[in-house]
């Protein structure tokens, strides 16, 4: 004898039972992804707030280096620095030396956050070389303090301190810096 069993109705069922489950299952996949994205953008802004600012004590280090002469200043209640390089130009087969001015200040150009800003010769500040990241990573500058040494003033003594706009995540630099080839005294 053969039985034929209906089966309608047996899906439905499979279906109500197995619901709950696949949706705990999208909430978890869904939590997990979030939780991951977030953590993904903490560490990304820790990296950038610390690559930035350890390339901008290392570019300020290097003009000091090779200035000629260092002038501290003021600007927007942070200080400023005006370094005069020996630039060597190569025009018509002859090398020229002309001396090159290169400022780093701290602006809020945007309105919102302070930035350090590089100035050229005498152009105004247009790019920041701090902040406005593409990614989550939007640093802001709380202190930039450059000091002469008393007892050298060949000795540059910087500080930089930045912190995260996303977080309040911050680092600070200390750094002296030797200018041999300074000759303010």
């Amino acid at each position: 004898m053969k039985f034929k069993l209906n089966q309608r109705g047996f899906i439905l069922a499979e279906f109500i039972i197995a619901l709950p489950l696949l949706i705990l299952l999208l909430y978890a996949l869904g939590s997990l992804t979030l939780t991951t994205a977030k953590i993904a953008r903490e560490q990304v802004a820790d990296y950038v707030l610390e690559t930035e600012a350890q390339e901008v004590i290392d570019r300020i280090a290097r003009d000091a280096r090779a200035a000629y002469s260092a002038e501290i200043g003021k600007h927007n209640g942070f200080d400023k620095i005006i370094f005069v390089c020996h630039n060597k130009s190569d025009t018509s087969n002859a090398m020229i030396d002309t001396l090159d001015k290169r400022v780093y200040a701290v602006d809020n150009a945007n309105g919102k956050f302070f930035h350090i800003y590089f100035e050229h010769q005498d152009k105004i500040f247009n790019n920041p070389i701090t902040g406005d990241n593409f990614f989550y990573g939007d640093t802001i500058v709380t202190q930039l303090k450059f000091e002469k040494l008393n007892n050298n003033p060949r000795l540059l003594h910087i500080t930089l301190e930045m912190k995260s706009a996303g977080r309040e995540q911050k680092v600070k630099f200390n750094t002296a810096v030797y200018m041999p080839s300074c000759q303010d005294e």
